[in-house]
């Protein structure tokens, strides 16, 4: 492991500018094209009595069935919903031309490489402050800690005492395509773990986010000894809760994928995405219908292009990771029974010593508050908090300074009993 200078944007520079637009690409335009065709079938299954409507808008579809009294009124309806519908499926597609003709490039980071291990890299932040450690998910880049100017909690945790360490996971190289998720704990995780706590001599707080959350949850339980306190943001536990993960369904559909990819292959990028977005198909519709009514000099416009480009930027998962993931946690819930393997031994919680603090917000579509709660089972005396916004918004979004990075700064500056 060794330091090296600035590292600014790296490849991922040139890695987003080829990614502007959602991904994989022909698959949201599909979607949205379906749903719009399909609009004027609506009309006549309306009118058949045979279609089957969301419960918000069933009396009014009846009301409006009512109203009709004649052939022609039902041709005057179907080629206003079909007029409708079309501009509707212009404007997606203005949006996406929109977005991808902005001008926005994220901003030079002011993070300095201190450490690399295979392609994993530590960066950081600098500063007086106390050391932190901060892990993102391996599905997508690390800035989503230090998105933008205003949005971002390692400026904040800077601004206020701490000096960030965030680890960047990179695309997978040779030694990393054979990695088991524990693997990343164990030989990416822990080494950058002791190298903060170098700094200071001692142990230091750990934050993780969503997937990262869960990899630290096991780092905390391995090398407890360099973990003075864990912040756990969106971190999945229990895969078998009473409100199901959103990419539950899909989760089988990836494992046949996976079984039908050649041996060693890892998870395309476009693969990954595709899951992400069978937990809302309709979703990049209406952002970029949206998107297209924006003043692209807003400051609305340029968040929205700094956070799509992020969820769009990623790396392909290793094939043993996306095997654990599918498998291991969405269908057999290893993680949620006390099964899940690192470092030669089945993680248990009550090898957590330290504080713990669980944010979890209720209205998360990707990992359900009950998930991350689930932890209380073996961890009675952590703390848990709701941000009040969703997954990636109570991160990055208006909501995120009062919803989550002050009550976390007010937990970590804390005196918790372990």
């Amino acid at each position: 492991m060794t330091a090296h200078p600035k590292d600014t944007a790296g490849p991922w520079a040139d890695i987003e500018a080829q990614i502007r637009g959602p991904r994989p690409m022909s698959l949201h335009l599909a979607n949205s094209l379906m749903i719009w065709r399909e609009a004027g079938a609506g009309v006549r299954r309306l009118r058949a009595g045979t279609g089957i409507w969301h419960t918000g808008v069933r009396d009014s579809l009846e009301t409006l069935k009512g109203l009709m009294r004649s052939e022609d009124d039902w041709q005057r309806l179907n080629k206003a919903v079909e007029r409708k519908a079309s501009g509707r499926a212009d404007a997606m597609l203005r949006g996406i031309a929109k977005y991808i003709a902005h001008p926005y490039n994220r901003p030079e980071s002011d993070a300095v490489e201190a450490a690399r291990i295979g392609n994993c890299r530590l960066y950081d932040f600098g500063g007086e402050g106390k050391p932190i450690l901060l892990v993102p998910s391996l599905i997508n880049p690390h800035y989503v800690l230090d998105l933008k100017p205003g949005r971002s909690l390692t400026t904040f945790l800077k601004e206020h005492g701490y000096r960030p360490y965030l680890v960047h996971w990179y695309d997978p190289g040779e030694e990393e395509l054979d990695f088991s998720i524990g693997d990343f704990v164990m030989k990416r995780l822990k080494p950058f773990l002791e190298h903060v706590a170098g700094v200071v001599g001692g142990p230091v707080p750990v934050l993780g986010y969503c997937m990262g959350g869960t990899l630290t949850t096991a780092l905390a339980a391995r090398a407890g000894d360099l973990v003075s306190k864990l912040a756990l943001v969106a971190a999945p536990w229990d895969f078998d809760t009473k409100k199901p993960h959103a990419g539950k369904k899909y989760a089988p559909v990836m494992a046949e994928a996976l079984a039908k990819l050649p041996s060693q292959m890892p998870l395309p990028v476009d693969a990954v995405q595709t899951f992400f977005t069978s937990v809302d198909p309709t979703l990049n519709d209406r952002k970029f219908r949206k998107f297209a009514t924006m003043d692209p000099t807003s400051e609305a416009a340029e968040f929205f292009v700094a956070l799509e480009t992020w969820v769009n930027t990623g790396a392909p998962l290793p094939r043993r990771v996306a095997e654990e993931t599918m498998i291991g946690w969405y269908r057999d819930n290893t993680t949620g029974k006390g099964e899940w393997h690192v470092g030669g031994a089945p993680v248990k919680l009550s090898e957590i010593t330290c504080p713990v603090w669980i944010a979890a917000p209720e209205e998360d579509r990707l990992v359900p508050q009950e998930s991350a709660y689930a932890m209380l089972h073996g961890l009675p005396s952590a703390t848990v908090h709701d941000p009040g916004a969703g997954h990636i918004g109570m991160m990055v979004g208006s909501k995120a300074r009062k919803g989550l990075w002050e009550p976390l700064l007010k937990w970590l500056e804390g005196d918790h009993a372990a």
